[in-house]
């Protein structure tokens, strides 16, 4: 049995073709009793996801973080498939292929250690996710670009743009390339800090300064989304504060890719990833960016690892350029 499964390996969020969840784990000796969090059980430990950041790894092979985000990701994607799990006995394990990315500015540096991170574990893993085990054996993992692999999955939007820049917005990075005719123009690739992460802090420092208490991200992000239950229960103050912020980090973030080099008045601007739906609205208010398109799928990179994968399997429409 064999499943192909393509994963966006983030800083703040992990996202797979179904699924996202925070890209942070606490190890536990002990199952937590209360609370709906994930639990992963792999080699005689327990991890539980957390929603708590965690030091940014250009190098993802550093340690073993991604490889243990990877078994909650395959377990959640493979919780999924009645077909599989039914054919499975006790003695099964399932073949996955890992289809995966990193940025075009680090693709080149790290993108066959990123694989053989993966493919180099031939054994047969065992692990259990909320109590399922599983047994799987990764058979390959292939890397492709991120954010490149995003703007595949809508390239019939861009075929009457010559020139397109590319803004993916992260937790930590937001990371920005430019395709000319639909190829990746290097001279024009960059990662900057300005992710959502950044923003969340700006937002707790103001409200240190202000004699006030930090906000939790969750809260944040409500209060960022318009939700009607946050807008209900936190005062106008608060509100203002975390709306007049996102305002300002979109306005300076812009203002840093276009003196980078980036025509945002001329050239169509694609903005994608968790960070981009967050402050879509903000972006558009700050009217920086002319020509604005936004890929509202928090699922787009991994999407597209998928349909590159297609393409260059045979079972695509076309080769993409630069993939």
């Amino acid at each position: 049995m064999k499943r192909i499964i393509a994963i966006d390996h983030g800083n703040r969020l992990m996202k797979t073709e179904g699924h996202v969840f925070s890209a942070s784990y606490i190890e536990s000796s002990h199952l937590p009793t209360i609370g709906g969090n994930d639990v992963l059980k792999y080699d005689g430990k327990v991890y539980i996801l957390d929603d708590k950041s965690l030091p940014v790894l250009n190098d993802k092979t550093e340690n073993e973080r991604y490889f243990i985000l990877t078994l909650f990701a395959v377990g959640k994607e493979l919780a999924e498939d009645a077909e599989i799990l039914r054919r499975l006995t006790p003695n099964d394990y399932i073949n996955v292929e890992l289809l995966i990315g990193l940025p075009l500015q680090h693709f080149e540096t790290f993108r066959r250690k990123f694989e053989h991170y993966f493919s180099d574990r031939t054994s047969v893993i065992k692990f259990e996710l909320n109590n399922k085990p599983y047994s799987i054996r990764i058979t390959n993992a292939t890397a492709s670009p991120q954010a490149f692999s995003a703007a595949i999955t809508v390239r019939d939007r861009l075929k009457d743009s010559n020139i397109v820049n590319i803004v993916d917005i992260g937790g930590f990075t937001v990371d920005c390339l430019q395709l000319a005719k639909f190829k990746p123009t290097m001279s024009l690739c960059t990662s900057l800090y300005w992710g959502v992460n950044t923003l969340f802090q700006s937002i707790n420092d103001q409200m240190r300064a202000g004699g006030g208490r930090d906000i939790s991200n969750c809260i944040i992000e409500g209060i960022l989304k318009k939700d009607p239950s946050d807008l209900a229960e936190y005062s106008q103050k608060r509100i203002d504060t975390v709306t007049s912020a996102a305002v300002a980090h979109s306005e300076a973030m812009l203002a840093e890719i276009a003196q980078k080099g980036f025509d945002l008045e001329e050239d169509r601007t694609m903005f994608m990833g968790g960070g981009a739906i967050l402050l879509k609205e903000y972006i558009l208010q700050g009217g920086k960016a002319k020509k604005p398109i936004f890929i509202d799928d928090v699922h787009a990179n991994a999407k597209g690892y998928k349909l590159i994968h297609e393409m260059k399997s045979g079972n695509g429409n076309r080769q993409p350029h630069g993939a």
